[in-house]
């Protein structure tokens, strides 16, 4: 069994503030999420916003403003 289970990233993130705006936004609409950091490369962090397989497609849809002023 996988680590985390059936949980997939929703979104990829270098500032944690990003991260947390992500989580927040998708807890609002109901959708459950967390953060998780892992160390990147050259020590640089990067968070992911999980969220369930099932909803994945809707949290993607949410977050695409924020991911889109990320780039």
């Amino acid at each position: 069994m996988h680590v985390l289970g059936n949980l997939v990233s929703a979104a990829l993130f270098n500032d944690r503030k990003k991260a947390d705006d992500a989580w927040g936004i998708l807890t609002e609409a109901g959708v459950p999420a967390s953060v998780i950091t892992d160390p990147g490369m050259l020590g640089k962090y990067e968070l992911s916003v999980m969220v369930e397989r099932d909803d994945l497609e809707r949290a993607q849809e949410l977050l695409a403003p924020l991911v889109a002023k990320e780039g």
